[in-house]
Protein backbone atom coordinates (compact mmCIF):
# COMPACT_ATOMS: atom_id res chain seq x y z
CA UNK A 1 0.00 0.00 0.00
CA UNK A 2 0.94 3.42 -0.48
CA UNK A 3 0.41 6.66 0.15
CA UNK A 4 -0.09 9.83 -1.78
CA UNK A 5 1.16 13.28 -1.17
CA UNK A 6 0.56 15.99 -3.90
CA UNK A 7 3.30 18.71 -3.85
CA UNK A 8 2.33 21.66 -5.14
CA UNK A 9 5.15 23.45 -7.06
CA UNK A 10 4.08 26.36 -8.70
CA UNK A 11 0.63 28.23 -10.21
CA UNK A 12 0.44 29.33 -13.61
CA UNK A 13 -2.72 31.51 -15.71
CA UNK A 14 -4.55 29.97 -18.15
CA UNK A 15 -8.03 30.08 -19.73
CA UNK A 16 -10.48 27.21 -18.62
CA UNK A 17 -11.53 26.05 -22.35
CA UNK A 18 -7.62 25.38 -22.39
CA UNK A 19 -8.68 22.59 -19.83
CA UNK A 20 -12.12 21.65 -20.42
CA UNK A 21 -12.42 21.38 -24.23
CA UNK A 22 -14.66 23.69 -26.07
CA UNK A 23 -16.28 24.65 -22.39
CA UNK A 24 -16.00 27.96 -20.89
CA UNK A 25 -13.54 29.40 -23.75
CA UNK A 26 -11.84 32.47 -21.93
CA UNK A 27 -12.98 31.94 -18.78
CA UNK A 28 -9.50 33.09 -16.73
CA UNK A 29 -8.34 30.98 -14.30
CA UNK A 30 -5.44 30.41 -12.35
CA UNK A 31 -3.88 26.33 -11.53
CA UNK A 32 -1.37 24.71 -9.34
CA UNK A 33 1.39 22.77 -10.82
CA UNK A 34 1.81 19.60 -8.74
CA UNK A 35 3.72 16.54 -8.16
CA UNK A 36 2.79 12.95 -6.33
CA UNK A 37 5.09 11.67 -4.03
CA UNK A 38 4.22 7.67 -3.21
CA UNK A 39 5.50 6.90 -0.30
CA UNK A 40 5.36 2.69 0.67
CA UNK A 41 6.95 0.49 2.37
CA UNK A 42 9.39 -0.61 0.06
CA UNK A 43 10.17 2.55 -1.82
CA UNK A 44 9.17 6.23 -2.72
CA UNK A 45 8.25 7.26 -5.74
CA UNK A 46 7.77 10.83 -7.09
CA UNK A 47 5.27 11.17 -9.93
CA UNK A 48 6.71 14.58 -12.27
CA UNK A 49 8.88 16.96 -11.04
CA UNK A 50 7.60 20.47 -11.46
CA UNK A 51 7.50 23.57 -13.56
CA UNK A 52 10.60 26.57 -14.05
CA UNK A 53 10.69 29.72 -12.37
CA UNK A 54 10.09 32.96 -13.99
CA UNK A 55 13.43 33.47 -14.70
CA UNK A 56 13.71 30.74 -16.37
CA UNK A 57 14.37 31.27 -19.80
CA UNK A 58 11.85 28.86 -20.87
CA UNK A 59 9.02 31.41 -19.43
CA UNK A 60 10.56 34.46 -20.21
CA UNK A 61 10.77 33.66 -23.62
CA UNK A 62 6.95 32.83 -23.19
CA UNK A 63 6.73 36.48 -20.90
CA UNK A 64 5.17 33.80 -18.45
CA UNK A 65 4.95 34.45 -14.52
CA UNK A 66 4.82 31.33 -12.47
CA UNK A 67 2.85 32.01 -9.03
CA UNK A 68 2.99 30.54 -5.48
CA UNK A 69 5.05 28.86 -4.19
CA UNK A 70 6.86 30.23 -7.29
CA UNK A 71 8.73 26.99 -9.48
CA UNK A 72 12.14 25.92 -9.47
CA UNK A 73 13.58 23.24 -7.34
CA UNK A 74 12.78 24.74 -3.75
CA UNK A 75 8.82 24.29 -3.43
CA UNK A 76 9.47 20.48 -4.70
CA UNK A 77 12.29 19.56 -2.17
CA UNK A 78 10.40 21.29 0.53
CA UNK A 79 7.77 19.36 -0.14
CA UNK A 80 9.63 16.49 -0.15
CA UNK A 81 11.29 17.45 2.86
CA UNK A 82 8.04 17.81 5.10
CA UNK A 83 7.19 13.80 4.60
CA UNK A 84 11.14 13.48 5.59
CA UNK A 85 12.39 12.82 2.09
CA UNK A 86 15.75 13.61 0.58
CA UNK A 87 16.25 13.90 -3.45
CA UNK A 88 18.12 10.56 -2.59
CA UNK A 89 15.49 8.91 -1.02
CA UNK A 90 13.65 8.60 -4.25
CA UNK A 91 14.05 5.51 -5.53
CA UNK A 92 11.74 6.26 -9.28
CA UNK A 93 10.77 9.27 -11.06
CA UNK A 94 7.35 8.13 -13.36
CA UNK A 95 7.17 11.14 -15.88
CA UNK A 96 3.36 11.20 -16.65
CA UNK A 97 4.21 13.27 -20.24
CA UNK A 98 7.08 15.60 -20.77
CA UNK A 99 5.75 18.60 -20.93
CA UNK A 100 7.02 21.81 -19.22
CA UNK A 101 4.98 21.49 -16.24
CA UNK A 102 6.02 18.42 -15.68
CA UNK A 103 9.94 17.93 -15.96
CA UNK A 104 11.29 21.04 -14.41
CA UNK A 105 14.27 19.97 -11.93
CA UNK A 106 14.79 16.37 -13.64
CA UNK A 107 18.66 16.71 -12.81
CA UNK A 108 17.38 17.16 -8.82
CA UNK A 109 17.08 13.21 -8.87
CA UNK A 110 20.76 11.87 -10.09
CA UNK A 111 19.95 8.33 -8.26
CA UNK A 112 16.38 7.73 -9.71
CA UNK A 113 15.51 5.87 -12.18
CA UNK A 114 13.25 7.61 -14.57
CA UNK A 115 10.32 6.00 -16.16
CA UNK A 116 8.28 7.07 -19.47
CA UNK A 117 6.83 5.59 -22.30
CA UNK A 118 8.66 5.66 -25.88
CA UNK A 119 6.08 7.51 -27.47
CA UNK A 120 6.80 10.40 -24.76
CA UNK A 121 10.27 10.76 -26.25
CA UNK A 122 9.06 11.21 -29.77
CA UNK A 123 6.61 13.54 -28.85
CA UNK A 124 9.18 15.78 -27.32
CA UNK A 125 11.97 14.92 -29.77
CA UNK A 126 9.51 15.67 -32.98
CA UNK A 127 6.65 17.51 -31.84
CA UNK A 128 3.61 18.72 -33.65
CA UNK A 129 4.32 22.16 -34.53
CA UNK A 130 1.56 24.30 -32.57
CA UNK A 131 2.58 21.80 -29.56
CA UNK A 132 6.43 22.87 -30.03
CA UNK A 133 6.36 25.50 -26.84
CA UNK A 134 4.98 22.72 -24.58
CA UNK A 135 8.62 21.33 -24.16
CA UNK A 136 11.65 22.57 -22.20
CA UNK A 137 14.40 22.75 -25.13
CA UNK A 138 16.86 20.59 -23.17
CA UNK A 139 14.22 18.08 -21.62
CA UNK A 140 15.28 14.99 -23.83
CA UNK A 141 18.85 15.55 -23.59
CA UNK A 142 18.73 15.78 -19.83
CA UNK A 143 16.80 12.41 -19.58
CA UNK A 144 19.46 11.07 -21.66
CA UNK A 145 22.20 12.17 -19.57
CA UNK A 146 19.94 10.00 -16.57
CA UNK A 147 19.33 6.00 -15.52
CA UNK A 148 16.12 6.07 -17.79
CA UNK A 149 13.98 3.02 -18.15
CA UNK A 150 12.04 3.69 -21.94
CA UNK A 151 8.46 1.92 -21.68
CA UNK A 152 6.47 0.45 -24.81
CA UNK A 153 3.11 -0.58 -22.59
CA UNK A 154 1.95 -0.95 -19.41
CA UNK A 155 4.56 -1.85 -16.69
CA UNK A 156 4.13 -3.37 -13.20
CA UNK A 157 6.83 -0.70 -11.22
CA UNK A 158 6.30 -2.52 -7.59
CA UNK A 159 3.30 -4.46 -6.28
CA UNK A 160 0.69 -1.63 -5.98
CA UNK A 161 1.47 0.65 -8.32
CA UNK A 162 1.54 0.14 -11.83
CA UNK A 163 1.84 2.25 -15.18
CA UNK A 164 -0.27 2.48 -17.73
CA UNK A 165 -0.11 3.87 -21.35
CA UNK A 166 -3.01 6.66 -21.21
CA UNK A 167 -2.81 8.61 -25.10
CA UNK A 168 -5.03 11.26 -25.53
CA UNK A 169 -3.13 14.75 -24.15
CA UNK A 170 -0.21 13.48 -25.87
CA UNK A 171 0.23 10.13 -27.66
CA UNK A 172 3.21 9.32 -25.26
CA UNK A 173 1.15 9.97 -22.02
CA UNK A 174 0.76 7.78 -19.03
CA UNK A 175 -1.01 7.12 -15.99
CA UNK A 176 -0.09 5.58 -12.72
CA UNK A 177 -2.07 3.08 -10.63
CA UNK A 178 -1.90 3.12 -6.82
CA UNK A 179 -2.81 0.78 -4.37
CA UNK A 180 -3.52 2.65 -0.72
CA UNK A 181 -5.63 1.97 1.76
CA UNK A 182 -8.96 3.46 1.07
CA UNK A 183 -8.76 1.61 -2.88
CA UNK A 184 -7.35 1.98 -5.96
CA UNK A 185 -6.16 5.35 -7.53
CA UNK A 186 -5.29 6.67 -10.78
CA UNK A 187 -2.92 9.63 -11.21
CA UNK A 188 -4.18 10.51 -14.68
CA UNK A 189 -1.78 13.78 -15.54
CA UNK A 190 -3.44 15.94 -18.06
CA UNK A 191 -6.75 13.86 -19.08
CA UNK A 192 -7.69 15.91 -16.61
CA UNK A 193 -6.58 19.00 -15.15
CA UNK A 194 -9.49 19.79 -13.00
CA UNK A 195 -12.48 17.85 -10.81
CA UNK A 196 -14.85 19.39 -13.70
CA UNK A 197 -13.03 17.15 -16.25
CA UNK A 198 -14.33 14.03 -14.40
CA UNK A 199 -17.33 15.59 -13.28
CA UNK A 200 -18.64 18.01 -15.47
CA UNK A 201 -22.21 18.56 -14.00
CA UNK A 202 -20.08 20.53 -11.01
CA UNK A 203 -21.42 24.22 -11.53
CA UNK A 204 -17.80 25.89 -9.80
CA UNK A 205 -14.54 24.89 -8.81
CA UNK A 206 -11.65 26.35 -6.80
CA UNK A 207 -8.85 27.67 -8.73
CA UNK A 208 -5.08 27.71 -7.28
CA UNK A 209 -5.68 30.79 -5.64
CA UNK A 210 -8.49 29.78 -3.54
CA UNK A 211 -11.17 31.55 -5.66
CA UNK A 212 -14.26 29.82 -6.90
CA UNK A 213 -14.44 29.79 -10.25
CA UNK A 214 -18.19 29.31 -12.14
CA UNK A 215 -18.03 26.58 -14.59
CA UNK A 216 -20.65 25.30 -16.87
CA UNK A 217 -22.65 22.25 -15.91
CA UNK A 218 -22.58 19.42 -19.11
CA UNK A 219 -24.59 16.15 -19.15
CA UNK A 220 -21.40 14.00 -19.21
CA UNK A 221 -19.35 11.97 -17.72
CA UNK A 222 -16.25 13.33 -18.61
CA UNK A 223 -14.55 16.36 -20.58
CA UNK A 224 -11.56 15.50 -22.25
CA UNK A 225 -8.68 18.58 -22.22
CA UNK A 226 -8.49 21.61 -23.89
CA UNK A 227 -4.63 20.91 -25.04
CA UNK A 228 -4.62 17.44 -26.58
CA UNK A 229 -3.79 15.81 -29.63
CA UNK A 230 -6.49 12.95 -29.53
CA UNK A 231 -9.71 13.77 -28.40
CA UNK A 232 -11.42 10.36 -29.13
CA UNK A 233 -8.52 8.79 -27.36
CA UNK A 234 -8.96 10.77 -24.00
CA UNK A 235 -12.10 9.70 -23.60
CA UNK A 236 -11.11 5.70 -24.36
CA UNK A 237 -8.37 5.93 -21.97
CA UNK A 238 -10.13 7.71 -19.02
CA UNK A 239 -13.13 5.20 -19.34
CA UNK A 240 -10.25 2.34 -19.56
CA UNK A 241 -8.83 4.02 -16.15
CA UNK A 242 -12.50 4.10 -14.93
CA UNK A 243 -12.74 0.01 -15.21
CA UNK A 244 -9.37 -0.64 -14.05
CA UNK A 245 -10.00 1.32 -10.43
CA UNK A 246 -13.36 0.16 -10.52
CA UNK A 247 -16.38 2.35 -8.42
CA UNK A 248 -14.68 2.41 -5.35
CA UNK A 249 -11.71 3.64 -6.84
CA UNK A 250 -10.50 7.42 -7.44
CA UNK A 251 -8.95 8.99 -10.39
CA UNK A 252 -6.80 12.05 -9.43
CA UNK A 253 -6.59 15.27 -11.86
CA UNK A 254 -2.82 16.56 -12.51
CA UNK A 255 -3.70 20.01 -11.85
CA UNK A 256 -6.65 20.20 -9.38
CA UNK A 257 -6.42 23.11 -6.82
CA UNK A 258 -8.78 20.85 -4.47
CA UNK A 259 -6.40 17.62 -3.64
CA UNK A 260 -6.36 15.43 -1.51
CA UNK A 261 -10.40 15.70 -1.26
CA UNK A 262 -12.21 12.57 -3.05
CA UNK A 263 -13.20 12.63 -6.60
CA UNK A 264 -15.20 9.66 -7.23
CA UNK A 265 -13.67 7.38 -10.49
CA UNK A 266 -17.37 8.38 -12.03
CA UNK A 267 -19.79 10.91 -11.74
CA UNK A 268 -21.24 12.84 -13.59
CA UNK A 269 -23.35 14.87 -11.16
CA UNK A 270 -22.22 18.23 -8.72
Amino acid sequence: MYTIHPIRCGTLPATKGAHTYRVDEGVPIQFPVQAFLLVGDDATILVDTGVTPTEHPFMRAADRAVGPPGGGPAPLLAGLAERGVEPGDVDHVVLTHLHHDHTANLDRFPDAEFLLQRRALRDASDPLPVLADTYLDDVVETLADLETTVLDGGFRLRPGIDLVPTPGHTMGSQSVIVETAEGPCALVGDLAYSRHNLQPGLTSILDADGATVETTAVEADYLPPGIHVDVAACYASVERLRERVGEGGRLLPGHDAELPERIPARDGGA
